[in-house]
């Protein structure tokens, strides 16, 4: 009897698992969730639908409404009433700036004064509503009697405007600004600065009015604009032109001087050139292109 083995048999199954048959379990089971957790996920779900469905039908209705004109607002900013900060710095006047400033205050001092009869209809009115609510210094100053809701509700009439806008805008000049018996205006203290000159004020609808009347118009100031508009762009074309020139002009001088100063030309000939018919030998100038011709006797 020969102890032989069968190489044909198979070995028995194992019952070991391998390393990731473990892991695939592992994440299998902490991957299982709760009852209640499910839920709350349900329940959360559910209210970010309904917050994604109403916010869905406001749109829709918002896009049905109507669209309203949205109208700008005018501000009149009074640059009487602002106040210099000095970007945040604190600077203090000086003595000079603080005489200065209660002298210029004391001489353009107003005190809003409005004779009143016992006689109702003797006294003054708004030229626009009828109120007895009008203001004294448009009717001091001025001589306009204008109540301050009016001055609100027409600020393209009532504003007041500057010197500097007067000018700029409606083309007038220093001297019929002066006269207040053409237009009054109102000197106030410069706010900017102390020392600077006191700034003057203006209605709005005596200074357009006046400069209609001038130019004939508001064709005739526009016209009147765009001439004198032309006329600048005109004088500072001229002004670059007479710039260049004087730039080309120094140019040019600098480039005589250059060559003054490096002394006389010296002649770099050439090869010399024999002319078959003539016999006679020309040299030409690398640099300036002058010929000499030599002949031989």
């Amino acid at each position: 009897m020969s102890n032989t083995i069968d190489n044909n048999t198979t070995p028995p199954p194992t019952t070991t698992t391998t390393g990731e048959q473990q892991h695939a379990s592992s994440s299998s089971s902490s991957s299982r969730l709760t009852e209640e957790q499910r839920k709350r996920i349900e329940e959360n779900k559910a209210k970010a639908l309904e917050k994604l469905k109403a916010k869905r039908q406001r749109e829709e209705q918002e896009s049905k409404r109507p669209k309203r004109a949205r109208w700008t607002k005018y501000y009149e900013y009074d640059l009487s009433t602002m106040v210099d900060t000095k970007g945040g710095f604190m600077i203090e006047e000086t003595r000079e700036d603080k005489l200065i400033k209660s002298r210029r205050e004391e001489a353009t001092k107003i005190s809003p004064f409005i004779p009143m009869s016992s006689d109702p209809s003797e006294n003054p009115k708004c030229r626009d509503c009828g109120s007895q609510d009008v203001d004294p210094i448009f009717f001091q100053v001025f001589h306009m009697s204008v109540c301050p809701r009016c001055k609100e509700k027409y600020p393209e009439r009532y504003s007041l405007i500057t010197k500097t806008e007067a000018k700029e805008d409606y083309l007038l000049t220093d001297p019929e600004l002066r006269d207040t018996e053409l237009l009054p205006h109102w000197s106030k203290p410069n706010p900017r600065k102390a020392t600077w000159n006191n700034m003057m004020l203006y209605v709005r609808e005596m200074v357009e009015e006046y400069a209609f009347k001038k130019w004939g118009g508001e064709e005739g100031l526009d016209a009147e604009y765009e001439r004198r508009e032309a006329q600048k762009k005109e004088k500072k074309d001229k002004r670059f032109k007479e710039k260049l020139a004087d730039l080309r002009r120094r140019t040019m001088t600098s480039s005589w001087e250059r060559k003054r100063q490096e002394g006389p030309h010296k002649h770099v000939f050439g090869s010399p050139v024999e002319d078959p018919d003539t016999g006679a030998t020309t040299e030409t100038c690398v640099e300036c292109g002058l010929v000499v011709e030599s002949e031989e006797f």
